[in-house]
Order: C-alpha cells, then structure tokens, then sequence
C-alpha cells in the first residue's frame, strides 16, 4: 500500500514529537538525521519548549535559511527565540553534535497577514520589538539555489561564515531597551562580526538620542529599506550626527521624519543644509514622509537635493505655503508621483491657483490622493474637480475635515463617478451635521442628518452604477479636543 503525500509530513511530525519526548537522547544523533527530518523536528521542539534541542538544532541546521516568523506568531515565547540565538555561536566551544551549521540567514521578521489572522494575542505583546512587515522576505537567489554543504565562496572553505539576522524593530517610548533586544545587541557587538543584524523597517520615536544612535551603529545600515523616527534634534551636534548615520543608508527606500527642527538659512550655513546634503546621497529614495515639521517656502530645498523622481510623497501639517506647491508642480516629481498627502496644510487660498495646476501635473500617475483637514470648502472643491476628475488611475481619496456641504458632496461623487479605478472616498461630516472650528469638525455629529447623507449618496451610487465604491465618513475621535493648525 502506497503512503499518501499528505500522510508523510505528518509521520515526519509524529517522530519528531517521539524523538524530543527524550531530548537527551536525540540531540547527539543529529548528525544522523536526514534534512528532511529538521523542519519538523524544529517546529516540535519550538512548539513544545525543547530549548536545548533549539539550539543544538540551529548549530546543525543544513540549510542557509531559517524563517521563525511563523512560529512566532503561533508559539511566542521569548525564551524559545533566546535559545535559537544561544545556538548562533560563532566558535562554540562545545557542541551536542559535530555536524556543521549551513544557517546563513535567520529571519525574525513577521508576516503581517498572518498576525492579522491569528488577531494579536497578550503573548505576541512580548515581543514589542517585531514591527509586523507587509513586506515578506526574499531568500537570496544565490542562497535559494544552494544546497547544504556547499559553499557560494571562491576559494578554500573558510571555518565561519557570517550569519545575517533579520529583524523589523519597532522601538517606541517612553524608551526603556527590552532585555531581550539588550542581549541580542550585545551578542551582535560581542561576535565580531560573525553576526550581523539586518533591519529591514526601523520606527523609533521618543528615544534618547544617544540610544538611537547606538542602535543604527549595531545595524547593518545597508539593510535598511524603511526608516521612521518621531522625535526632536534640538542641538546641532545631534541634527548633524543623525544626518551623517543617514547618510550612509545607501539602500534606504522610504524614510518618514515627524517634529523634525529644520533651520534653514539664506547663506546655506545652517544645520538643515548638512542634513540634505546627506540626503542627496540616499539614490534609492522612493517615498518621503515629513510631518509637524516648520517647512514654509522651503519645500524646493528639500526635494531639489534628491537624485530620482519621487513615487509617493506625503508632507502633512508643515504649513506649506503656494509658493511650495508651485515648485512641486514644475519639479521632477510632478510627472511621477502615485501617492500624495497634503493633510494639515491651509490650502484654501492655492484654489484656484497652485492646487488644481499640482492635481492637473500629476494626473496621469496618481493613484492616492489625500486632502484631509485643508480648510477646502465647496468653492474649493468645484475649482480643482476638473484636474481631480483627470486623474484617471485614482483609487483612494482622502477629504476629511474640510467644511463641505451635503451638495459639494453630492457633486463630488458624481462628477468622480467616471473613474473607473477610484473605489475608496473618505469624504468630510458635511457642514449640516455639524459645527467646524478652525478648519476642523468640532463638538457633537448629527447622527440622524449623517444617516440621512449616507443614504443619498447609497442611493446616487447605485444610480451611476457604481456600487463597487466605498464612501465613509471618519470615524469618530476618541478624544474630545483635536489640534487646531497653525495659521
């Protein structure tokens, strides 16, 4: 009788779980087992707390990549990834098992989707540390074409190679450094350079500044793709030493600073000007996030210093000034861009003018367009739908807080109704149901006019036919006082 495909993974499993039921016994007959035996041997020993199995196995793990991600997510616990760690030993003095590790890569990264799934337990909040990616890893193509023993190096085999670990860090404060993460950079700092920690997406807010700067010393800055940091550079020295550790993430993809202290100067000398220099250096730049950051007038010298057009560029609440949204409109990302965010910013006074001629530039890429809490009313509004109606490959638009009435609405959903792609419109508390202060929806909503707003816009949407669009308004704040934007 033939074994069935799906029968044979789970035998794999069953004499797995037999072997570590005596882990003293199993771990010195490792270098027996076939390759096929690891996987299942590893997640039975993850799953159970087989530590010393854990880490014997990674020091006789045959293949180049390790993902725990999943496992992770399904089994967090801090003490089983400590004890895979305690097997990354660049010169164990002794080991269960003379077979010698292939592992190259060690990817602590989660999957997004599968966190999502599985909803985030009180034990997933362990590890505060793992930013959930949306972006998964990719095992090198040289490492996914090599098999267990041989070696991608020209030249004699060396003992040690290095071992990459890959990790999302999501550092935010009040900052106290997990002990976790405290060992594991020291075991970083004490391998000598047998380990190297690679960070894919880094968020860090509320740090002290020389903590963050001893973070970005301990990663492989060529590594980074995605870097975010929430927090203030009062004194030049710091500006300039954070400028510097930027400067030199030569991959970085997408880079988001918010409360950034910019100190722009007509001769050039100022502290701003050694920060883009720096920035000028960073080629793969693709999107630029600048929020609650002083820019006015001075929008030209930050995007003028970068190497490649921009894909997505979102400058919220940084008083911008039409002078800046004139200079985006005529630069090389006008012509490239697919996502753009002006929110926080007065735009009131650009329409008709420097708005429409910017939505008119870039239409033939945009895709996301947010204009949330602009101060636009209906006059606004009617005066850049013929650019916003031109952007044929728009799918998200975002127009909350900005003091329309039920008709501009109205309007609005059936002049956009030929785009075909647009399929997401997050539209303002129309003015009737209730008050705006400063640009921004103010005290209790009329629930019962809202209900009545939504069930005419149903209602038009089926009439365009169009029922594949989502329109909503903005849930409601859970606080009761919201940030008024400055003049």
């Amino acid at each position: 009788m033939e074994m069935s495909n799906q029968a044979i993974p789970k035998l794999l499993e069953l004499a797995a779980h037999s072997l570590l039921s005596n882990e003293a016994s199993a771990i010195p007959s490792l270098e027996e087992f076939t390759v096929d035996l690891f996987p299942p041997l590893f997640t039975a020993a993850f799953a159970k707390g087989h530590k010393k199995a854990l880490t014997a196995l990674v020091q006789a793990w045959p293949f180049p990549f390790l993902r725990l991600g999943s496992l992770i997510v399904q089994w967090p616990n801090q003490e089983n990834v400590q004890a895979v760690l305690d097997g990354l030993e660049a010169f164990p003095t002794h080991r269960a098992c003379l077979r010698r590790s292939e592992l190259r890569v060690l990817d602590l990264t989660l999957d997004f989707e599968q966190v999502q799934r599985k909803g985030v337990s009180e034990a997933l909040a362990k590890f505060p540390f793992w930013l959930p990616s949306t972006v998964k890893a990719q095992i090198p193509q040289a490492m996914a074409r090599r098999k267990p023993g041989e070696d991608v190096r020209k030249g004699p085999k060396q003992p040690w190679e290095p071992v990459e670990l890959h990790i999302d860090l999501f550092l935010r404060g009040p900052f106290k450094l997990d002990t976790f993460l405290s060992s594991l950079l020291t075991k970083v700092e004490q391998s000598g350079g047998f380990l190297r920690l690679c960070c894919r997406k880094l968020h860090i807010e509320e740090m002290p500044f020389n903590s963050l700067i001893g973070i970005l010393k301990a990663l492989e800055l060529n590594f980074i793709q995605e870097l975010e940091v929430f927090d203030w550079f009062r004194a030049l020295s710091e500006q300039r030493l954070f400028a510097t550790q930027l400067g030199r993430i030569c991959t970085l993809h997408s880079l988001k600073l918010a409360y950034y202290h910019w100190s722009f100067s007509p001769d050039g000398e100022g502290s701003s000007s050694y920060f883009l220099s720096q920035l000028s250096k960073l080629s793969h730049l693709r999107k630029l996030h600048l929020s609650y950051s002083y820019l006015s007038g001075n929008l030209q010298q930050v995007l003028s210093c970068l190497q490649a057009p921009l894909h997505a560029l979102e400058i919220r609440s940084c008083t911008l000034l039409d002078t800046d949204i004139n200079y985006l409109s005529q630069s090389l990302h006008a012509t490239s861009l697919k996502k753009l965010d002006l929110s926080g910013n007065n735009l009131s006074y650009m329409v008709p003018g420097p708005l429409d001629t910017l939505l008119g530039k870039i239409s033939g890429t945009l895709q996301h367009l947010d204009l949330n809490h602009c101060r636009l009313k209906d006059t606004h509004l009617n005066a850049i739908l013929p650019a916003l109606c031109c952007c044929s490959q728009l799918s998200s638009l975002g127009l909350s807080d900005n003091p329309i009435s039920k008709a501009g609405l109205l309007s609005l959903l059936e002049h956009t109704a030929g785009l075909m792609e647009l399929k997401r419109v997050l539209y303002p508390i129309p003015i009737e149901c209730c008050v705006y202060l400063h640009g921004l929806s103010w005290g209790p909503v009329n629930k019962g006019k809202l209900c009545q707003v939504q069930a005419e816009m149903q209602k038009l949407l089926q009439t365009v036919q169009r029922a594949d669009m989502q329109w909503n308004p903005p849930l409601p704040s859970p606080l009761p006082v919201r940030l008024v934007q400055l003049d």
